[in-house]
């Protein structure tokens, strides 16, 4: 079992979750909880990633433009 050591305290989340954890005594439980936090932030990145498309006017034409613009990420 690895050991993270940080001076950081932990926040009120941190510690909800770590009380939650211990009543988590399977290898099949920790499973879907780590299913569920990878869900929930997937489903996070998701939305904020639709808000700062549709705020930003971004299409498909757009973005090639900005990948293929000045030779800046990936040539054509």
């Amino acid at each position: 079992m690895n050991t993270i050591v940080s001076n950081t305290p932990l926040n009120d989340i941190q510690l909800h979750l770590l009380k939650m954890f211990s009543y988590t005594k399977s290898e099949e439980g920790l499973k879907e909880l780590q299913a569920l936090l990878f869900n929930y932030y997937r489903n996070k990145l998701k939305e904020q990633t639709d808000e700062f498309w549709e705020n930003n006017h971004l299409d498909s034409s757009k973005m090639k433009e900005i990948m293929y613009g000045h030779n800046r990420f990936v040539s054509k």
